[in-house]
């Protein structure tokens, strides 16, 4: 089980916007059965950190390449909301982490 985390750097004043945008293509990908629930976290002014970074992040059993053949890109994110993010970030970056899970578990002997 592994935990993604697409992270994105918003153009200045657009956090908000970005992150509501990434929230629907979120629900998007779990409507199409693609993704499990996302969350959306962001750094705005008043956490700290880094302004405007939004993080974007779900679970997956395994990890898999979005140019993949089989893979079908929702309609609504492809044709509307996918260009509409594109306007409102500078930059973006995925990172991995293995989810530790039961069966994984080794405790010291």
């Amino acid at each position: 089980m592994f935990l993604v985390q697409r992270v994105f750097k918003a153009k200045p004043k657009k956090a908000w916007e970005a992150a509501s945008v990434l929230a629907e293509i979120g629900k998007e990908y779990k409507e199409a059965g693609q993704r499990t629930d996302s969350r959306i976290f962001l750094s705005a002014g008043t956490t700290p950190g880094e302004y405007g970074l939004i993080y974007m992040e779900w679970e997956a059993e395994v990890l898999e390449s979005v140019y993949r053949g089989d893979n079908e890109i929702p309609a609504k994110i492809k044709d509307e909301l996918g260009p509409l993010l594109r306007e409102l970030i500078e930059d973006q970056w995925i990172e991995f982490f293995e989810l530790l899970t039961p069966d994984k578990m080794r405790m010291p002997s």
